[in-house]
């Protein structure tokens, strides 16, 4: 519904009252009505069999509703001849103010004067006096003939309209492409399907406004106030809202594509199906806003606060959400593939089957988060906090949790293939049936974890804790266990254990591709085969002297070729 109930009742109390053939007809119909509702308590009356009840009724309640339907039609149509003046006044007073800026038009070029000058001071006057007295349809045609005669351009508007009281006023359908309306009073306007392109509205007071449809495609809405203002279907590709307030606002599949929302308020406000991609969200207020289905990808949300917010099967995908705030947020069937979620607070979020392929979470907070069957695949997650976050049969293969904080979390049947959880607290976390293949967990913290029926094949556990772990029934084969704090009861749970020692003489948790390898065991460092002059034969170098290099070659005699001598 693009207007009210309210709205709707009183529009057709207009109508009625508008002529006097229409409120006869609905005295008649009221009249009518009260009747049936007489003759219906009457036939009640006659089946209970109570004639003195039915006498009273006859006797009062008939006299009763025709003196009542009397004075109601006397009134009805006292107010419809003062509402027939009212408007003839205001037809009369708009006809005086065509003729008035008419006159500064063509006598006093109006259209050419400065804003200091006294002609546009005194169209200024004019005009917001005569719009006092109007309604919302007559402020509708002052606004139209301001504008049809170039005098209220957003560049250049010679009449100023700033403070001026537009509330209500009927704009519907009416095409003003770069007019200037800063800092006007337009509470209540309705502007369904207006063409505003490129206007200025900075400071303009649009709240319980209708805007649905409406084209405000570059517009200038810094600092205004949209509270609960319906702007379904809006088209503000490009606007500029920074600073705007839209607490509450309908902006259901409207179009925001790089538009600046900077610093703006949308607080419960609902964007089921808007596009904002591309947008400029950064620092912008969403607290229990609805996002559900909108696209926010290529978005910048950086430092955004979006706590509380609804936003399942929205995508995310390439969105920067560094240092956002979305604690306790509803992210479930969501898409942030490669979005960037840095040192962003995720903490009690909802993010079932959501997708965050490629993202960076580096230092991002994600305590009792829900990530049930979330793709984390090849995500940076280094220094991350997933303490007490619910991630089974989630796929984290390839992810960077190096030095993350996996305490007590459940990781149970996830995917953990090749991840990089060097350094990573995971005490207690439950990883029963997890697939931790060719993981590299060098240093990482396993004391009191559920490891149960885990597939730790090849994996690195160098300098591992596995203290307290439980290790029944998990696949240990090949798996690198050089200086790990593990006991011989804690391994003999394993299904299957065969320990390998790997090489660890480079920083790099594989070897590089460029680097060749060979099988075997490292040749043995071989002595010099020169001995010092004055040395005996077999006697090594001297301790902290370098070899001595062998002499050099004798030098070609000049001008002759062939071998050396």
């Amino acid at each position: 519904m693009t207007e009210s109930l309210s709205q709707t009742i009183k529009r057709a109390y207009r109508d009625i009252h508008s002529s006097p053939g229409r409120t006869a007809l609905a005295a008649l119909v009221l009249i009518v009505l009260l009747a049936l509702l007489v003759l219906g308590i009457q036939f009640i009356v006659r089946q209970r069999g109570s004639l003195a009840v039915l006498n009273w009724l006859n006797l009062l309640l008939i006299p009763l509703l025709l003196v009542a339907a009397a004075v109601w039609l006397a009134g009805t149509w006292k107010r419809t001849q003062l509402e027939m003046a009212r408007l003839r006044d205001e037809r009369a007073l708009v006809e005086s103010y065509y003729d008035r800026l008419t006159d500064l038009l063509l006598s006093r070029n109006l259209r050419g004067a400065a804003a200091d000058d006294e002609v546009a001071r005194a169209a200024r006057a004019h005009t917001l006096t005569t719009l006092r007295q109007l309604d919302g349809e007559g402020r509708g045609q002052i606004v139209r003939f301001l504008y049809e005669s170039s005098l209220l351009s957003a560049e250049h508007p010679a009449v100023d309209l700033q403070a001026a009281d537009l509330s209500g006023v009927n704009l519907a359908g009416v095409h003003m492409a770069g007019v200037g309306l800063r800092n006007v009073n337009l509470r209540d306007a309705r502007l369904v399907e207006a063409e505003m392109p490129a206007s200025d509205l900075r400071q303009s007071q649009l709240e319980r406004a209708d805007l649905s449809r409406v084209e405000l495609a570059e517009a200038y809405l810094r600092g205004a106030n949209l509270d609960e203002a319906l702007l379904v279907g809006a088209r503000l590709q490009g606007a500029t809202l920074t600073k705007a307030s839209l607490v509450g606002a309908n902006l259901r599949d409207a179009d925001l594509s790089e538009a600046n929302l900077s610093g703006a308020d949308l607080t419960r406000a609902d964007l089921t199906g808007a596009t904002l991609k591309g947008a400029r969200l950064n620092g912008a207020v969403l607290s229990d806003a609805t996002l559900t289905g909108a696209n926010l990808s290529l978005a910048n949300l950086s430092k955004a606060t979006l706590t509380g917010v609804q936003a399942t099967a929205t995508d995310f995908s390439g969105a920067n959400l560094a240092g956002a705030t979305l604690v306790g947020a509803r992210l479930n069937d969501s898409v942030f593939g490669g979005a960037i979620l840095s040192e962003a607070d995720l903490s009690d979020a909802e993010m079932r089957e959501v997708n965050l392929n490629l993202a960076n979470l580096r230092g991002a907070v994600m305590n009792q988060a829900v990530l049930t069957g979330a793709n984390l695949r090849d995500a940076i997650m280094g220094r991350v906090s997933l303490s007490g976050a619910d991630l089974t049969g989630s796929d984290l293969s390839r992810a960077n949790l190096s030095i993350a904080n996996l305490n007590r979390a459940t990781l149970n049947r996830a995917n953990l293939e090749e991840a990089g959880l060097s350094g990573a607290d995971m005490r207690a976390a439950q990883l029963k049936g997890a697939i931790l293949r060719g993981a590299i967990l060098r240093g990482a913290i396993l004391g009191d974890a559920d490891l149960s029926r885990a597939d730790l094949s090849k994996a690195n556990l160098r300098w591992a804790n596995l203290s307290n772990a439980n290790l029944t029934g998990a696949d240990l084969t090949e798996v690198d266990l050089t200086d790990a704090e593990i006991s011989p009861q804690v391994l003999a749970k394993a299904r299957s254990v065969s320990k390998v020692e790997r090489a660890d003489s480079t920083p790099y948790d594989v070897v590089p591709s460029a680097v060749a390898t060979r099988e075997g065991p490292l040749p043995s460092a071989q002595g010099p085969t020169y001995q010092r002059p004055g040395d005996k034969p077999g006697t090594p170098p001297r301790s902290g002297e370098r070899p001595a290099a062998p002499n050099p070659p004798p030098a070609r005699p000049e001008g002759k070729s062939g071998p050396l001598p």
